[in-house]
């Protein structure tokens, strides 16, 4: 037995001294992209241990088979120069997770002396064991053949998300479709309207950026020259046709970026103007990297030779603009946030809290205590495919105590913070809400929270939430119970301090079941929308209204609404729609019909001039085509910005979805032509 332990003390030196060659190896993408595919190896090794170790078989068969697997570990980590490459990046990265959650079980069996086993394995089991090395062999073979296949698939295609766009008093969220042609041509699809079709991939082995931000699609261009299908030499942005100023820089022969460069952050759009300008060696950021807000220098810090961030740093929110100038400063170690952090509104110390420090010599992979991850195992699985997860976020997770952090979605308007613990960087304990209404009001109001479990960090019991998009004219939150982090029973929705709708969770799966209000995603005092219909299995079915109220104590009206299908959930047959901008002041709907959950035929649009008029105005429309749901032939389109004040359509043809010739603007109060535009057919 002693000798046994002796082995897996070597077989555990080996691996941890093979990790250490493999860090100083990833001064370079390439070797970067190695290493992925190496993990990827990995993680089937480590899961067909673990598999093993949690049916708790007697302590000589673990032993032996924990040796035979580190074994077996040590000698895969040799091929790593004959690795393929793996060319997407933001996969490897969830799936990294996970493989230093299943190491960390791995080095885990070797230090669990007190575990009591059952008792001497079943006969049966040594069968399994064969069974599971099959597996693995097959799983193998598959994954080589994945990442020789994979890339940019079109199976990927077409892809739903949302997008919010800043009205100037309110963010409006509209539904955008991304797809990608067989000519590899990236179109966005607005309403059956393609709204930027320039984007080509030229490497269909590597996944290109797709946009998100609903201006960048509008108006973000990047001009500059190909070669081997990789970016060379200068490239410069422009913004609605206009060269933006210095924006740009060089990239080498294969396609790195080298040299000065002045970079748009990810948020840029017109109430977020910053760029962030500094130095690339060979695609890596090195050196003193600095932000440029409206002409205003603020220090960033310095990116070591690898790429890493380190030293004193001071970080603007990834979703920082004009009404959320939110700063964070603290101290970076080797790429990983160390001590105490502070958050800053506009200058003022808002938040922050506490960091571990980084010892890699405390842990398996230089990283952090991962073990607190592995217990929540279950979530890790459960990660969506769309997850921009990366190595630096997960090593980051190390908070302890007390933390004050803002809400997602923080700006003068809506000043939500939350006020709990860290225990192993998970949210531990009693988890508080508050919100301050005004920047000048010296007291918060705690308007919400509940409870953490102490173990697995799920949330537990009754919780008072706010909804994504809680403001000052918006003041939405949600009431109801948690069990083991899931929805359970009866939760309700109020507005401003009333009952206003509301349903019931599945028990078991805590999906919505029966009756249902919910409120529209824009919801606020100007625009109070709700839909009521019915869940089946947490899809809706059946009959579906949408009513509207313009003030707080009228009787909701029904406008709008349609049919779902009652088996595939999607919508079906004669609909009413509301505009995603709509309010008081601009109260336009859509009407036509859906097939197989598309938009298919006529559609006309309609403004209602006052609450409850029962005359609509016909005021636009035009056709779709039934294959791919795009607006074909004339079409009268509403403006985004279109309000009783300011009554402006678009007067024009689509082909495919796609304007051609002559697009006029038109004022229809006054019947004026306020411009024309000119599209190539």
């Amino acid at each position: 037995m002693q000798q046994q332990h002796q082995k897996h003390v070597e077989s555990l030196i080996l691996f941890e001294q093979t990790s250490s060659w493999i860090k100083t190896r990833m001064n370079s993408i390439s070797e970067i992209k190695k290493f992925i595919k190496m993990s990827l190896d990995l993680f089937h090794i480590l899961q067909f241990v673990n598999n093993f170790q949690e049916k708790e078989i007697n302590q000589e068969y673990m032993e032996k088979l924990g040796t035979s697997q580190l074994n077996m570990l040590a000698n895969d980590l040799t091929k790593i120069d004959h690795l393929l490459q793996f060319p997407n990046w933001n996969e490897a990265n969830k799936q990294l997770f996970q493989i230093f959650n299943f190491c960390q079980t791995t080095k885990n069996i070797h230090q669990r002396d007190s575990i009591k086993y059952k008792g001497q394995i079943e006969q049966g089991i040594v069968q399994q064991q064969y069974q599971y090395q099959y597996q693995y062999q097959q799983q193998q073979q598959q994954q080589q053949q994945l990442l020789q296949n994979d890339g940019f698939k079109q199976q990927e295609f077409p892809q739903e998300f949302q997008a919010e766009i800043w009205s100037g008093t309110r963010f409006i969220r509209t539904k955008l479709l991304i797809n990608l042609k067989n000519n590899n041509e990236i179109q966005y699809i607005h309403d059956g309207s393609i709204i930027r079709r320039y984007d080509q991939v030229k490497d269909a082995s590597i996944r290109p950026e797709i946009l998100t931000n609903l201006e960048q699609i509008y108006y973000l261009q990047w001009k500059g020259e190909f070669g081997n299908n990789k970016k060379i030499g200068r490239w410069i942005a422009t913004w609605m046709g206009n060269t933006l100023n210095g924006v740009g820089g060089q990239y080498t022969n294969d396609g790195k970026k080298h040299g000065k460069w002045k970079e748009l952050v990810q948020n840029y759009q017109k109430e977020a103007q910053v760029y962030e300008e500094g130095e690339h060696d060979n695609g890596l950021r090195i050196g003193d990297w600095k932000y440029n807000y409206k002409d205003e220098i603020i220090n960033g810090g310095i990116y070591n030779y690898k790429g890493e961030k380190d030293g004193q740093w001071t970080e603007l929110s990834k979703k920082f603009w004009d009404k959320s100038q939110i700063i964070y400063n603290g101290e970076y170690k080797d790429g990983k946030k160390v001590g105490r952090w502070v958050i800053k509104y506009e200058g003022v110390e808002i938040g922050g809290g506490q960091y571990q420090d980084y010892h890699p010599q405390n842990n398996l992979f230089g990283e952090y205590d991962y073990q607190s991850i592995l217990q929540q195992n279950s979530q890790v699985q459960q990660l969506p495919s769309s997850a921009n997860i990366k190595v630096d976020d997960i090593a980051n997770s190390n908070k302890f105590g007390k933390w004050i952090e803002l809400s997602n979605g923080f700006y003068s308007n809506s000043q939500v913070s939350c006020e709990g613990q860290y225990r192993n960087g998970k949210k531990n304990g009693r988890l508080d809400i508050w919100w301050k209404k005004n920047y000048d009001d010296k007291i918060k109001v705690q308007i919400g929270g509940g409870s953490y479990d102490e173990e697995h960090s799920f949330k537990i019991g009754k919780w008072v939430e706010l909804s994504e998009g809680f403001w000052d004219n918006s003041q939405v939150i949600l009431k109801g119970e948690y069990k083991n982090g899931k929805k359970i029973d009866l939760w309700t929705i109020e507005a401003f301090g009333k009952s206003i709708g509301g349903g019931s969770y599945d028990k078991d799966d805590s999906i919505k079941i029966g009756n249902w209000i919910e409120l529209c995603d824009g919801f606020y005092g100007a625009a109070e929308i709700i839909y009521k219909g019915q869940y089946l299995s947490g899809k809706k079915v059946g009959k579906w209204d949408i009513c509207y109220r313009q003030h707080e104590n009228q009787t909701f009206m029904k406008i709008g609404g349609g049919l779902y299908d009652e088996i595939t959930s999607v919508k079906i047959g004669d609909w009413i729609e509301l505009s995603d901008g709509f309010w008081d002041r601009s109260q336009v709907t859509f009407n036509g019909g859906y097939k197989h959950g598309k938009k298919v035929g006529r559609w006309s649009s309609y403004l209602k001039k006052n609450y409850g008029d029962l005359k609509n105005v016909q005021i636009g429309g035009g056709s779709y085509n039934e294959q791919k749901s795009l607006k074909v032939g004339e079409w009268i389109d509403v403006k985004d910005e279109f309000n009783a004040f300011q009554q402006l359509v678009y007067k024009g043809e689509y082909k495919e979805g796609k304007k051609i010739g002559t697009c006029m603007e038109i004022e229809i109060r006054k019947n004026q032509t306020r411009g024309i535009v000119n599209y190539d057919i």
